[in-house]
């Protein structure tokens, strides 16, 4: 390791000694609510898709699915939501202190267990460990990939760097965004050695060229099926959403302390920060790229935050003489960490409409002969019919999307008591013509009994339940 660092690492007070302990605490934070927050749509979907696993067939996530099919097993009717989120939370934990392990001999302990800090206090991470979904598992398969990567180039071990690319790569089948990392990881190091940054050993050109060809010779059939069929579901262009919902989640402070922390690498010609803002710029381009052809949302880029956080720990981290300028940036950083965690635990209500209250209401409400139209039909149905094993297919409500709209006129001319749970946001996205059309069903044929607000949210999350 460069003296350098090994300087830089003495100056940081020995206050610092009490990282290991606030990761810790923040570890534990993402088992509280695991049961208080109900299932989104996306969950339910998980729960459905892990019980009807079918390897003869293209699939975006087996790895991720059959590990929790494998929990599933060993449970009898209806998984409990922090039973279905526990192998999410689990990998996140561990992906917490994953970037110590992995990266204290490449950025030094302490800058290690401040990136690991700043994960910590990001409620994008808390949500998806929270969450019966597959980031937490791409995310943390892919930084220690990365991390071995790293290593190989700073030690001199090309070896360590090929089974980097390997796990990096593993961590595409719990999630495909994990893939825009790879490429990323085989350039990253090259660059850098020829900007200047030159680490111990990166790859000589004949090899890139090789693991590339490899790479894209394994990869070729699953991931251009995988594109394929996520486009043709998924078309149109989606860049506003994606830079919106990125800029959210990611935070102004550290998203500047990550620009800052690049430049300030590549002025000092350091290898590790060099290469990981040449990772970042490669993966967000890629991202930006897609995004112009397909639905791209924040979370295909979630693979990338433990490197915002290596670049941002070299601002946050203090040194003896630090300027008021980097005490500032640093103190900004955290604060906007606590506060986000504070709000995803309170007003924000973990980031999710209260699909699980306002299903309980209609369930204590509605007659035996009444009929339920709801959105997210899935999440229903695990709270409305938990005797169904396959909550896709709907068997005690009807549901309420823009290709059901049409279904109004029978259901009005029907003498049947009808409730409907409705979704602010994803009303929003029908046609005009169809959203007025049942804006003015509901405004003149029904009652709005009940709304489940969800408050300082960039989406309108709130939910309004109705009964006719």
């Amino acid at each position: 390791m460069p003296r350098r660092r090994r300087v830089s690492e003495s100056t940081a007070p020995s206050a610092l000694r009490w990282l290991p302990w606030a990761v810790f605490v923040l570890a534990v934070l993402r088992v509280v609510g695991l049961d208080r927050w109900g299932l989104w749509i996306d969950e339910a979907h998980t729960l459905h898709d892990a019980r009807a696993l079918d390897w003869g067939r293209l699939n975006y996530f087996p790895l991720n699915l059959f590990l929790i099919g494998r929990v599933l097993a060993f449970t009898e009717g209806q998984p409990s939501e922090a039973l279905l989120r526990a192998l999410p939370a689990s990998v996140g934990i561990a992906g917490l202190f994953a970037i110590y392990f992995g990266w204290r001999r490449v950025i030094g302990p302490q800058r290690a267990w401040v990136a690991a800090l700043l994960v910590g206090l990001s409620s994008w991470h808390i949500y998806w460990c929270q969450s019966a979904r597959h980031y937490t598992m791409a995310q943390t398969l892919s930084l220690c990939g990365g991390g071995l990567v790293l290593s190989a180039c700073i030690g001199g071990r090309p070896l360590r760097y090929v089974l980097g690319l390997a796990l990096a790569s593993l961590a595409a089948l719990a999630h495909p965004s994990a893939a825009f990392v790879v490429p990323a990881l085989i350039l990253a190091p090259w660059l850098s050695a020829r900007i200047g940054a030159a680490p111990k050993w990166s790859p000589p050109t004949i090899w890139l060229l090789l693991i590339g060809a490899i790479a894209a010779l394994l990869a070729a059939k699953w991931g251009a099926g995988v594109w394929l069929e996520y486009a043709s579901k998924k078309a149109g262009s989606s860049l506003d959403h994606f830079v919106l919902s990125s800029a959210f989640y990611i935070g102004p402070p550290l998203a500047l302390a990550a620009l800052w922390a690049a430049f300030a690498g590549w002025r000092a010609r350091d290898p590790a920060d060099t290469m990981a803002a040449l990772l970042l710029l490669l993966v967000l381009g890629g991202a930006t790229a897609a995004a112009c052809f397909a639905k791209v949302a924040a979370q295909y880029v979630f693979v990338v935050l433990p490197w915002l956080t290596l670049l941002a720990s070299r601002v946050v981290l203090p040194a003896e003489r630090s300027s008021w300028a980097s005490r500032l940036a640093s103190a900004a950083v955290l604060a906007w960490g606590a506060v986000d965690v504070t709000l995803y635990f309170t007003s924000r209500h973990g980031d999710r409409p209260r699909w699980k209250e306002a299903y309980a209401f209609v369930a204590r409400s509605r007659g035996p002969d009444d009929l339920v139209a709801g959105m997210a039909v899935p999440v229903g149905e695990y709270y409305l019919g938990p005797e169904n094993p396959e909550p896709r297919l709907a068997l005690d409500m009807a549901s309420l999307t823009v290709y059901d709209a049409r279904l109004l006129d029978i259901w009005a001319r029907r003498e049947r008591r009808m409730w409907f749970v409705v979704s602010r946001e994803e009303l929003s996205e029908w046609p005009s013509d169809q959203r007025r059309r049942f804006e003015r069903f509901l405004r003149e044929q029904c009652e709005q009994l009940k709304t489940f607000a969800v408050r300082a949210t960039p989406r309108d999350l709130d939910l309004a339940v109705y009964v006719r």
